[in-house]
């Protein structure tokens, strides 16, 4: 006999651990946004800087695009483990509830 026995809640808070950790990780996107974008112009408005700045500001845009995407990423993960949590106990309850009429039917 086969048994079904999922840890549904730890599942679920795996899920909204992952959740946790993309939240994390925009506050840290958004400081680092706003400490970098707060430093433009420092290297001077001479052609050394205008130069520098630029190539340098045009790595921030894959940087910012990266870390969007891990946080949608790890949301999407967090929501499916969710998601996969529910699914699971509503077929575990299904079953003992199947079991539990097919028992009392027989007495």
């Amino acid at each position: 006999m086969s048994e079904l026995d999922v840890d549904t809640e730890g599942l679920n808070r795996s899920g909204e651990a992952v959740k946790d950790v993309s939240e994390v990780l925009k506050v840290a996107r958004d400081e680092y946004m706003d400490k970098i974008t707060s430093y433009r112009g420092c290297w001077g408005t001479g052609e050394f800087g205008e130069t520098f700045a630029k190539k340098y500001y045009q790595g921030l845009g894959l940087v910012v695009d990266g870390t969007e995407a891990l946080v949608k990423a790890l949301e999407s993960s967090g929501q499916s483990l969710g998601d996969t949590s529910n699914k699971f106990k509503k077929t575990q309850e299904g079953v003992i509830d199947h079991v539990n009429t097919s028992t009392t039917k027989k007495h």
